[in-house]
């Protein structure tokens, strides 16, 4: 497992320059610690930690690789990480989180299509999950077992009217060990006022109860824990909504037959909804990686921009909403000629005419995305059904022979004997032979290349009262 440092840290500005700083060694671990004595009152500081003091604040976000130092009076306090990646703050070891990622069982007979998150503690410790931002302090190993349940709005129904739901819902069992605190990610942009917005609600046996946190940090609220079940987090709605921090997610849908236009969906969701609950929801289409981070307003008006024109993006407008499921549907739909090989995607704010995300490079090219099952056989049956014409008609041989190979679907040796074979026609009866060793899903991915290309012809053999739909 992996160890993470997510060190920022906030001190009161107000505090007085150090022209001379009393220094504090320590031999274990080759480690030192500089702390300013005039005028200073800075707290101590674990990793990952926010701690806001005094009426003036400054942020300090600088990375610390080990054995680097970060000094400065200024900030009051310099920190150096130790030979064993321990870091120390005013002489004491921060805890570290250690980064694991779970195994993905799948849900019992009542909910199949449910992920639930296994991991399995080997000791004692501080241990975030990967998939979902979860910490876990351990006492010891143990089992631990959580998945995501949904907001029933009669769970709400003993608490304040002020109060939402702010993150995901997880139900938690933990066996043969113990947690002893659990860190619930948020995706809140907090100034000094708000900070204490945020609480946690505990669910057992039909009651509710509602548990201030031990702290909040930039990216967690911490909560000490002694009985387990469904802990969410919620928020008191005060005063009218501000940004959040929020996510951008593109998936491709499959391409199906005939069809001359690629089908991006586009959500936006708040940063704590889990990538992998998402992706399992919509297990048919591919997520296109890009850089997702963004601020967002709930209750605000959002447009998604798409180049090249001509592109079409479906609703012109749509607000903005805290969404933690159960149900994750797209935003807005993108409809690309197939012809395309990438779009620039961006996102404004309709009512201040900004942009909050800025425009991405959206690659579709290169994705791997598989026709289902019963497509695939009628891709099938398209080759089948048209091999005379398509060895007299077909003009890009080679250039579909590239994009088998590519992706692996038809062997060197083939795409070579393809490359070395003329006339045209004999090539194309050579990449016929190799597409009926490969099978259904080769003929599906040359049919897909081939509606790409020349995409006329596709039509014209499809247009028979058979043609596959």
């Amino acid at each position: 497992m992996d160890r993470i440092l997510r060190p920022t840290f906030v001190f009161d500005s107000s505090a007085e320059d150090c022209s001379s700083p009393e220094r504090d060694e320590e031999s274990a671990g080759g480690s030192t610690v500089e702390e300013c004595i005039v005028g200073c009152s800075a707290p101590e500081v674990n990793a990952g930690e926010t701690v806001i003091q005094g009426p003036r604040t400054k942020v300090c976000t600088s990375s610390l690789d080990s054995g680097s130092t970060s000094s400065g009076c200024s900030w009051c306090i310099s920190v150096t990480l130790s030979s064993t990646g321990a870091e120390q703050v005013n002489g004491r070891d921060a805890e570290i989180a250690e980064v694991f990622t779970p195994k993905i069982l799948k849900g019992n007979d009542k909910d199949k299509n449910k992920n639930v998150y296994r991991f399995v503690c080997p000791y004692a410790g501080q241990f975030l999950c990967s998939l979902t931002s979860l910490v876990f302090v351990m006492e010891g190993e143990g089992e631990v077992l959580y998945n995501t349940v949904s907001w029933d709005p009669r769970l709400l129904d003993g608490l304040s009217k002020t109060d939402k739901s702010a993150g995901p819902l997880y139900d938690i069992k933990c066996f043969n060990g113990s947690i002893s605190r659990l860190h619930l990610p948020h995706c809140e942009i907090f100034s000094e006022e708000d900070m204490d917005r945020l609480s946690v609600a505990h669910f057992t046996n039909g009651n509710v109860a509602i548990m201030n946190p031990l702290k909040v940090t930039e990216t967690h609220v911490m909560i000490d824990i002694k009985d387990l079940s469904i802990f969410g987090l919620i928020k008191r709605m005060i005063f009218r909504s501000s940004p959040v921090v929020a996510q951008v997610l593109v998936f491709l849908r499959p391409i199906t037959m005939r069809e001359e236009e690629n089908i991006l969906d586009v959500h936006l969701l708040p940063w704590n909804v889990p990538l992998s609950e998402v992706k399992d929801q919509h297990a048919e289409n591919t997520h296109i990686k890009t850089s997702s981070k963004c601020r967002l307003t709930p209750g605000t008006q959002y447009r998604l921009c798409c180049q090249p024109e001509g592109s079409t993006v479906q609703p012109a407008t749509e607000e903005f909403e805290f969404n933690f499921g159960p149900n994750y549907h797209p935003t807005f739909e993108v409809f690309v000629n197939v012809r395309n090989k990438e779009v620039k995607l961006s996102l404004m704010n309709s009512t201040e005419g900004r942009e909050v995300w800025v425009p991405r490079r959206i690659l579709l090219t290169g994705q791997d995305v598989d026709l289902p099952v019963h497509r695939q056989l009628m891709a099938s049956e398209f080759v089948n059904k048209h091999r005379s014409p398509l060895i007299q008609r077909v003009s890009s041989v080679m250039t579909i022979a590239d994009g088998l190979r590519a992706k692996g679907m038809i062997t060197p040796e083939m795409y070579d004997k393809i490359h070395d074979t003329k006339p045209r026609q004999n090539k194309m009866r050579a990449l016929l032979k190799a597409l009926d060793s490969g099978g259904a899903s080769v003929k599906a991915e040359f049919y897909r290349l081939l509606k790409e290309n020349e995409p006329h012809l596709v039509d014209e053999l499809d247009s028979g009262p058979n043609r596959p739909q």
